[in-house]
Order: C-alpha cells, then sequence, then structure tokens
C-alpha cells in the first residue's frame, strides 16, 4: 500500500503588514443549529494570533528562552477583547483570519482582527490588548527594543500600505 506524502499544516502568509490564514469550520466549532459556536471565534483569533509569530523573534518558545541579559523570559496575555459578530458561519466553511497591530506601547500592543468567509464577507471583528508580562511576578514588563522593532514594522507597513 503506498505511503500518502506528509502533509504539512496549513500556512498563513504576511501581506503589507496583515497577516491572513485560512481555516476550516469543523462539526465540533459548530452549535445544536449548525452554527459556529460564538466563542470558538476566540479560538479562531488565537489560531491567527499565534500563526502570526510562528517563527518569529515574538514565538512563544523564543520569548520564554530569553536570556536574562536579554530582557526575558516574556509572555504574553491578552488583557482585553471585544468582539463583534457580523454574520454566521457552518461546518465546513472556509473562513479566512486576519490579524494586524493597530498600536506599540511600552509593554503591550494593540491588535485588531477580523474574520471572513471565502467570499470576502466580514463574520466578525475583534480588537484586542495584548500586554507583556513577567512570568514569575505576572506583572507588566516592557518590551526589549528587539521585539518592540518587530511589532512597530508589522504595524508600519500596514500603515504604508494603506497610503
Amino acid at each position: 500500500m503506498p505511503q500518502s506524502p506528509i502533509q504539512q499544516p496549513a500556512n498563513g502568509q504576511w501581506k503589507d503588514g496583515e497577516f491572513f490564514f485560512p481555516m476550516r469550520v469543523y462539526y465540533e466549532d459548530t452549535d445544536i443549529g449548525g452554527m459556529t459556536y460564538h466563542a470558538r471565534y476566540v479560538s479562531f483569533f488565537e489560531r491567527v494570533r499565534s500563526e502570526s509569530i510562528r517563527g518569529t523573534n515574538l514565538d512563544v518558545h523564543a520569548l520564554m528562552g530569553r536570556d536574562k541579559d536579554m530582557g526575558g523570559p516574556i509572555v504574553y496575555v491578552v488583557r482585553n477583547l471585544n468582539i463583534t459578530y457580523h454574520r454566521q458561519s457552518t461546518v465546513d466553511d472556509i473562513i479566512i483570519g486576519y490579524s494586524r497591530v493597530t498600536k506599540v506601547r511600552a509593554a503591550a500592543i494593540e491588535v485588531a482582527q477580523r474574520i471572513e468567509n471565502a467570499a470576502g464577507e466580514l463574520i466578525t471583528e475583534a480588537t484586542l490588548l495584548v500586554a507583556a508580562i513577567d512570568p514569575d511576578t505576572g506583572r507588566p514588563k516592557r518590551w526589549p527594543d528587539d521585539l518592540k522593532a518587530t511589532w512597530q514594522r508589522w504595524h508600519d507597513d500596514y500603515q504604508a500600505a494603506q497610503l
């Protein structure tokens, strides 16, 4: 019996300072009425943010592994989340999550996210405040310069693309 080729997980992509990531709605994501359960969108938004930093200097593993002399270790947490729902998605829909940095602060970033269906119709959108903290104390921690510069570059790339 021939072996199937190794399948790689779906890849997102950065374009003009905004990250996008396609996903599929599975049965487990839906409620009894067959519509995507409202809380699943929080998971979808988290998935998009996680994929956007994968392999960068902001990757969770890189932040936790930073030496103290490099400002580490660092974790970040969602401090505030505001979601607006516009329409539903259902089982087997392909949805695309988008994420962009709207403001870089000393110890946090502000993020705008949205999810659209394959036709480009807005399903839901969210704004977040993501805070950097010291994992030992739980207190806010300033971004080291190199990390802040990465956030700022993504922010600036998006702003430049809007001109």
